[in-house]
């Protein structure tokens, strides 16, 4: 009897134990409803590939990493220059740029930026083979005091700024980066949010740093969630999960713009898709075959399956409008079924043949290369799609293991965009991943970066597109137009049309 009690008793504690919890949740819960809510999730379609911005250049990796970093200068939502860990700067001569840092700034770990950190900063983006190519031209990092540098360039070059409104150009603390592999894995930075954490999922979180040099962030913590599908961040949308969804499908707009719930963002990029050819592999070295691949192509019925006809035609050009120097359609190659046939039998394939197109793991390219594929198999060329991993698809297409490849590149100016996909210095993880490139060609980029004369600069980007636009080494298909959805209390938020946006100035409204 006594044992019965005793059991009856810790029954009724245990009980009694859980009506507490459950009041206590319940006290917790009304709490939340009744508190400023200070996370914001984010549904994003690409995990990073790394949490060092200068390892390698990926829109994945930087959507996060430029939450955690600043740069010398920026660029705003409307692509204007603006300060930014330099307050100010000058022109000492056509080589040599002077820029004033801001004081007091301060990093992560509590040390206070200073010219060494920058001079460091730059120098190890310029020894990193993954995103130099955009800052060999940079001869001299010189420090003139602890808040004063100066850079001195090859020769003169009009885009300096522009390189270092990148996220490559992210300004890392010397003391904390010392270890390439311990700084990927804890990335101190100056920037508005500290890193926290990043799962193997891809799911990274970041909180707000207490001493930016801009204030305090309004939202307390950014949790990055990677969802692959569309459809299903459109979901979390609905449903609450996700405050804030990058890149919805094409055809969930209507819907989201339709709840009452929720808001849509959006914005021509400057993000340009493309088909790109490995011009060191048989077959796709003859451009022969590279032309006939481009007439077999019908890009409107690429724009139309895949971005639902919202997209802008490329035109030939990976230049896009909105870029200074884009000249559309210096060379056309219009939809023909019998040219390609006829150039492909020229080169010796009158029967076609296989070949494999590597892609990386997101929705819009997975898309892209299986209309590609039925549109070439009409021209007997029987393509065997590689899906595969971002980190993976970038490290093995930057070694040239590829065939054809479909990708998409993100420029800011037509130098870093034209020399990273046709200059010899880009071969590889830097860019250039079809390993074409002439001495021609290769001048008159360094002579356009050069030119202190507008007219002179665009006359050779002009030149230049109609070059690359005749052998083929890439075929644009498509500018993307950027959108975001978020629920209707998230306030402040803009898209910036190079794709990686920032989070800071965003906030919860009632």
């Amino acid at each position: 009897m006594g044992r019965k009690m005793s059991v009856l008793l810790i029954v009724l504690i245990l009980f009694g134990s859980v009506l507490a919890g459950c009041s206590s949740q319940a006290g917790n819960g009304a709490k939340d409803t009744n508190s400023t809510k200070d996370t914001l999730t984010i549904g994003v379609p690409d995990a990073p590939v790394y949490m060092d911005p200068q390892i390698q250049a990926a829109v994945g990796t930087y959507r996060i990493t430029t939450q955690i970093f600043d740069r010398l200068v920026s660029l705003d939502n409307n692509m204007k220059i603006v300060p930014s860990l330099a307050e100010s700067w000058e022109v000492e001569n056509e080589t040599t740029t002077v820029f004033h840092l801001r004081k007091g700034v301060k990093f992560h770990n509590g040390e206070e930026m200073k010219a060494e950190d920058v001079k460091y900063s730059l120098e190890r983006t310029i020894a990193s083979p993954g995103v130099n190519y955009n800052y060999l031209i940079i001869k001299d990092i010189i420090i003139v005091d602890d808040y004063t540098i100066k850079l001195v360039t090859k020769q003169p070059f009009n885009a300096l700024l522009y390189r270092l409104t990148l996220d490559a150009a992210a300004i890392v603390s010397k003391k904390a980066a010392t270890s390439d592999k311990d700084f990927n894995k804890h990335p101190i930075g100056a920037g508005p949010y500290k890193f926290v954490s990043w799962d193997l999922g891809g799911d990274v979180v970041l909180e707000a740093f207490p001493d930016y040099y801009k204030g305090e962030p309004k939202i307390k913590k950014l949790i990055f969630k990677h969802i692959p599908e569309a459809i299903n961040r459109s979901i979390g949308l609905e449903t609450g999960e996700i405050d804030l969804a990058y890149d919805l499908a094409i055809t969930d707009l209507d819907k989201v713009k339709n709840n009452k719930n929720l808001k849509v963002e959006e914005v021509t990029s400057t993000t340009v898709n493309y088909l790109g050819f490995n011009t060191k592999k048989p077959n796709l070295d003859d451009v022969r075959v590279r032309k006939a691949i481009a007439y077999a192509l019908n890009t409107k019925d690429i724009i139309d399956i895949v971005f639902n006809g919202t997209a802008t035609p490329a035109h030939n050009t990976m230049l896009p409008p909105n870029l200074s120097g884009s000249v559309p359609d210096t060379v056309k190659y219009d939809y023909n079924l019998d040219k390609a046939k006829s150039l492909l039998a020229e080169a010796g394939h009158p029967n076609g043949f296989k070949t494999t197109l590597w892609v990386p793991d997101t929705q819009v390219l997975k898309s892209a290369a299986e209309v590609v594929q039925g549109q070439l198999s009409k021209i007997g060329i029987d393509v065997e799609i590689k899906l595969m991993q971002s980190g993976t698809f970038y490290s093995s297409t930057g070694k040239g293991e590829h065939d054809l490849f479909f990708m998409t590149k993100t420029s800011i100016d037509p130098d870093s965009m034209l020399r990273a996909i046709y200059h010899s210095e880009a071969f590889g993880l830097s860019g250039n991943r079809s390993f074409w490139a002439t001495k021609e060609v290769d001048a008159m980029l360094d002579k356009a970066s050069e030119t202190t004369d507008p007219d002179e600069a665009k006359q050779l980007y002009a030149d230049v597109q109609k070059i690359v636009a005749d052998q083929v080494p890439v075929i644009p298909i498509a500018i993307e137009h950027l959108n975001a959805g978020m629920q209707s209390k998230v306030n402040g938020f803009g898209l910036y049309p190079g794709k990686t946006h920032y989070i800071y100035g965003t906030y919860f409204g009632k």
